[in-house]
């Protein structure tokens, strides 16, 4: 009982699972960088092989796309790298340290502002990491071990983008079909409540955005483009189920109950991984309207996408 009430509740706050694989994806990873220290066993490793490439995984999480993913990682992890070693060399200097920080600080941001706008996500992670390594401040500030430290953050970098691009993009396909799922839900909502009358505002669907951000982290052996298909459509729907809101007192009610009866079948399937059969003799009300075809085209992309898994 306990466990399906502590599962409810991780569903309803990660409902589509996306903080959920992510964790997963900081294990794996982590679990990469401890197999290479056990094996080599790396001097002095917590800060700069484990700490740094961790924390600098927060940007990596803010990627729409795995390009952007790769990106914001490379950009924290290098300007860290960069950063912990001028404050570390320069940080016995007092004057002069807190005049370079200002301005080491506004050069980032005027970095991010002028030439690459994907800064902004790593600047104060990178500035924070530069800020906390003074804690090593006495061992940074020679060359050659603060060199070492260096080359220990790049090694673990290495490793971690080597993990990213293996790590298994079925889970982005997993978050893909909750966010299908999560659409569908709300459209057969809405459907229903405009199938008996009841008054609904234009619906604001965050699955939509969810579908659109992981169909193109996906690769073409997993039938990319039926899902960037489907992806299309269902944004196209959500337009249309908008329109139907805003003049549902001029609709047809038989198409709006079929649309609906439908909609609940495909989300029904969804849930299921299984294709949906469409009754013959219905196959012809599909095209009486805009919605009733695109749902269609929705239904026979689906059905592609499970039997040719």
């Amino acid at each position: 009982m306990f466990i399906n009430s502590l599962r409810t509740k991780l569903v309803n706050y990660d409902r589509f699972g996306e903080h959920r694989v992510n964790g997963l994806k900081a294990v794996f990873i982590l679990e990469i960088l401890f197999l290479i220290n056990l094996i080599y066993s790396i001097h002095t490793p917590y800060f700069y092989y484990f700490y740094i490439p961790l924390t600098a995984f927060a940007a990596e999480v803010a990627g729409n796309s795995l390009k952007d993913k790769f990106t914001l990682y490379f950009y924290t992890l290098l300007g860290s790298t960069i950063s912990v070693f001028l404050f570390g060399m320069f940080s016995p200097y007092r004057t002069f340290f807190v005049f370079f920080v200002f301005f080491y600080a506004i050069l980032i941001y005027l970095v991010a502002i002028y030439k690459l706008r994907n800064m902004f996500v790593p600047a104060p992670l990178i500035l924070s990491l530069a800020s906390y390594s003074l804690n090593y401040g006495s061992s940074d500030s020679n060359f050659y071990i603060a060199i070492n430290h260096a080359m220990q953050t790049l090694l673990a970098t290495s490793l971690v983008m080597s993990a990213l691009l293996f790590f298994p993009r079925l889970y982005y396909l997993w978050i893909w079909r909750n966010g299908f799922y999560d659409v569908l839900t709300r459209i057969e909502e809405l459907t229903g409540k405009i199938t008996n009358g009841v008054e609904v505002e234009v619906p604001i669907i965050p699955g939509t955005i969810v579908m659109d951000r992981y169909s193109r982290m996906l690769s073409r052996r997993m039938k990319v483009f039926s899902i960037l298909k489907i992806t299309l459509l269902t944004l196209d729907l959500v337009m249309a189920v908008s329109y139907l809101v805003s003049f549902q007192k001029q609709l047809r009610a038989p198409y709006i109950a079929f649309l609906h009866r439908y909609v609940l079948l495909l989300k029904e399937s969804c849930k299921l991984k299984k294709p949906l059969m469409i009754k013959p003799n219905e196959d012809v009300i599909f095209r009486e309207t805009h919605e009733l075809r695109t749902l269609h085209a929705i239904i026979l992309s689906w059905n592609y996408l499970c039997l040719n898994k």
